[in-house]
C-alpha cells in the first residue's frame, strides 16, 4: 500500500475524474462550464507536485517492479499534464458552440492521461501495453464525441479500427519477445540481445516498433491521421497529435535505453528499421502537406513529418548516442506547445456550423487583421514548427540534428533539413492567408463570446514556444539531468 504514496498525481488526476462524472449524474441543469474548471484544478494539483519532485533522480520501483518511478516518468508525466491543461482550457469554447458540452469530456480526457503516465512508468511490456490502452480506448471515445456529426462517427471508427489493428501489432510482438526471453520486463530484454538474442526475438523487437510506428503516426502507418484529425473536435485533435504522440515516444524511449541498450547498435536491423521509418515519415509528411486545402488536415501530415524528425533521434539513440535521447524529450516539450498553440488558434476561430469548407486556407483571409493577436499567436506557432531561429521548433531541431551527426547518422540529417526546407511553404501558407488575402466574408469568426480560459491557453503556449527559444539552457539541462538517470538504471 505504501507504493500508493508515490502515486499521488494519479490518484489525484483519478479523484478528479470520478468528481467530474458524479457531478454530471447528480447535478441539475444544463450548464457545464464548471467541468472544464474542475479538470483544470485537478490537472494543476497534480502538476503541482510533479514539479515539486523534478529534481529528485532517484529511481523507485513499485508494485513488484511493473512500474518505476524515475526523472523520466516525471518529466514525461509534467509534459503530458501540461497538455492536458491545455486541452481543457481550449475546450469550453468550442464544445459549447458544438452543443455537446459535458463532464464526461473532461473525465475522458483525463482518463487519457492516466494511460498515458502509466506509460511513461512502465518497466515491462504488460504494465506498458495496459496504460497504452487506457490512454487509446478513452480517446477513440472522445474522438467520436460529436455524435450529430458524421465525421466524427466516421473518424472515430476509423481511429478504433486502425488502433487495434496496432494493438495486434504490439501484443504479437510482446508475445514473441516473452516466449525467447521467458520474461516481458526490460532488463530480460536487454540481457537476451546482449547475449545474441534468436529470431523470434527480433521479429518480435520488430513488430514492437512497428505497433508504436501506427500511435505515432509514421510511414506506412499514417493513413489513418488526417481522416481522425480532420474529423475529431478540434481541442481532441491537437490533444491527438501531442500527448499521444509523446507518450508512445516516451514508451518507446525507455524500451530502446532500456530494454535494447548497447545491444541496439550491434543488432543488423535496430537502426536501419528506425532510420527507414524516419525517411519515408519526414517525405511522405512534408510532401502531402504540401497539396492539402484543408489547414486541419495540413497540420495533420506535418505532425507525421514530425514524428519522422524524432525518429531521427531514435535512430541516434539506438545508435548509442545519449545526447540524442534528450534531443529527442526537448523536442517533444516544444513540439507539444507550437501544435497546441496552432490548433487553439483554429478552436478559438472555429465555426459553429463546422461545414466542410470552414477550415480552408482561404477561409481564414484576413484574420490577422481582424484579431492582431491571435495573427501574431499564429504567426510564431507556424513559424516554430518550420523551424525558424528564436523558436522552440529552432532550438530542438538543432538539438536533434547534431545528436544525429555525433552518432554519425548525417544522411539522416540530410532528409530532416530537407524536410525542414518544404515545410516552410505550407506553414507560411496559413501566415498569407492570414495577413495577405482579402478578407473573406463572412469569415471565420465565432458567433459566441468565445470563453476566457481559451485565452489562457494561448498565452501559455505562446510563453512555451518563446521561452524553449529564447531561453532554452535551464531546460536543456533537465533534459540532460533526465536522461543521465535513466541510462543509469
Amino acid at each position: 500500500m505504501a507504493d500508493f504514496v508515490y502515486l499521488v498525481p494519479s490518484l489525484v488526476i483519478l479523484v478528479t475524474v470520478f468528481a467530474l462524472l458524479m457531478f454530471e449524474v447528480f447535478s441539475e441543469g444544463k450548464d457545464r462550464s464548471w467541468a472544464a474548471r474542475v479538470a483544470v484544478l485537478g490537472l494543476c494539483i497534480g502538476l503541482y507536485i510533479l514539479a515539486s519532485e523534478i529534481g529528485e533522480t532517484k529511481s523507485i520501483e513499485l508494485f513488484s517492479g511493473a512500474l518505476l518511478l524515475d526523472p523520466l516518468a516525471r518529466y514525461a508525466s509534467i509534459i503530458l499534464v501540461i497538455a492536458g491543461i491545455i486541452a481543457c482550457l481550449i475546450s469550453p469554447t468550442y464544445m459549447r458552440n458544438a452543443n455537446c458540452e459535458s463532464a464526461e469530456y473532461y473525465a475522458l480526457l483525463l482518463l487519457s492521461i492516466i494511460g498515458m503516465m502509466a506509460m511513461t512508468m512502465a518497466a515491462d511490456l504488460m504494465t506498458l501495453f495496459l496504460g497504452l490502452e487506457v490512454m487509446s480506448i478513452a480517446v477513440y471515445v472522445l474522438t467520436g464525441l460529436r455524435t450529430q456529426k458524421r465525421r466524427s462517427g466516421e473518424a472515430a471508427m476509423k481511429y478504433f479500427l486502425m488502433g487495434a489493428f496496432a494493438s495486434a501489432f504490439l501484443l504479437f510482438g510482446i508475445s514473441m519477445i516473452y516466449g525467447a526471453t521467458g520474461s516481458v520486463h526490460f532488463h530480460d530484454m536487454k540481457r537476451a540481445m546482449t547475449a545474441g538474442g534468436n529470431g523470434v526475438l527480433n521479429l518480435g523487437l520488430v513488430l514492437l516498433v512497428l505497433g508504436f510506428s501506427f500511435k505515432v503516426a509514421a510511414v506506412p502507418f499514417h493513413s489513418w491521421a488526417p481522416d481522425v484529425y480532420e474529423g475529431a473536435p478540434t481541442p481532441v485533435t491537437g490533444f491527438m497529435a501531442v500527448a499521444v504522440k509523446a507518450a508512445a515516444f516516451f514508451g518507446l524511449l525507455r524500451i530502446v535505453v532500456v530494454g535494447m541498450g548497447e545491444a541496439a547498435a550491434a543488432s543488423q536491423f535496430i537502426i536501419p528499421l528506425f532510420s527507414g521509418i524516419a525517411i519515408a515519415t519526414i517525405l511522405v509528411g512534408n510532401v502531402l502537406a504540401l497539396v492539402q486545402q484543408s489547414v486541419k488536415r495540413m497540420l495533420a501530415y506535418s505532425s507525421v513529418s514530425h514524428a519522422g524528425y524524432a525518429m531521427i533521434g531514435m535512430a541516434a539513440v539506438a545508435q548509442g548516442e545519449q545526447s540524442a535521447a534528450s534531443a529527442v524529450i526537448f523536442y517533444l516539450a516544444a513540439y507539444a506547445f507550437m501544435t497546441l498553440g496552432a490548433f487553439s488558434v483554429l478552436t478559438y476561430l472555429e465555426r459553429k456550423e463546422g461545414h466542410a469548407d470552414s477550415d480552408r486556407f482561404g477561409a481564414y483571409a484576413g484574420i490577422g487583421f481582424k484579431y492582431p493577436a491571435l495573427g501574431l499567436s499564429m504567426l510564431l506557432f507556424m513559424i516554430s514548427l518550420a523551424g525558424m531561429p528564436l523558436t522552440g521548433g529552432f532550438v530542438g531541431k538543432l538539438y536533434l540534428f547534431s545528436a544525429a551527426i555525433k552518432a554519425d547518422l548525417t544522411y539522416l540529417v540530410g532528409f530532416g533539413i530537407f524536410g525542414s526546407v518544404v515545410s516552410v511553404y505550407y506553414y507560411l501558407r496559413v501566415v498569407v492567408a492570414f495577413y495577405m488575402r482579402d478578407v473573406a466574408d463572412p469569415g471565420p469568426v465565432a458567433e459566441r463570446q468565445p470563453s476566457a480560459m481559451i485565452h489562457y491557453g494561448l498565452v501559455l503556449t505562446t510563453i512555451g514556444v518563446l521561452f524553449l527559444g529564447l531561453l532554452p539552457d535551464s531546460w536543456l539541462k533537465l533534459t540532460q539531468t533526465v536522461i543521465q538517470a535513466l541510462y543509469a538504471i
